[in-house]
């Protein structure tokens, strides 16, 4: 998975997350507050891919949607915009998103947990591997 991280890393540029961060707080004006967090935070998956290679996919979002998180770019809509990146980057590295629960065709059953998830980020009461493997800690 981590020979992708590159690649997605062209994808998944800070222009593209505002315009979805756009979207996503609309009709409100989406605004960048720290644009170094923003990259920051789009840069990880490709840290993590030369430095722990053997991670898997469900990481590498999790640590791009960690970084958006904590890194707090946008004045609004950082938990949103950080699960919507992370389900996207999962299904572009060709699987099921988040909310399919591995499985295609099973939308929605786990959506409640992901955002459980995400919130407990924000809050500081789960890690980046919690948020990965869906553990508190």
């Amino acid at each position: 998975m981590s020979a992708h991280a590159v690649r997605l890393t062209r994808l998944f540029t800070p222009q593209y997350v505002k315009r979805i961060n756009a979207q996503i707080v609309h009709p409100s004006t989406s605004v960048v507050v720290k644009p170094n967090e923003l990259e920051s935070a789009l840069a990880r998956p490709l840290h993590l891919s030369f430095y722990e290679p053997d991670k898997t996919a469900p990481y590498f979002a999790a640590t791009l949607s960690y970084g958006i998180i904590k890194g707090h770019p946008f004045m609004d809509g950082n938990k949103r915009t950080a699960f919507f990146i992370a389900n996207e980057y999962i299904r572009a590295m060709g699987l099921p998103g988040l909310a399919d629960g591995g499985k295609v065709g099973v939308a929605y059953e786990h959506v409640v947990d992901i955002a459980q998830r995400h919130m407990d980020v924000a809050a500081g009461k789960m890690g980046v591997e919690g948020l990965a493997e869906g553990k508190k800690g």
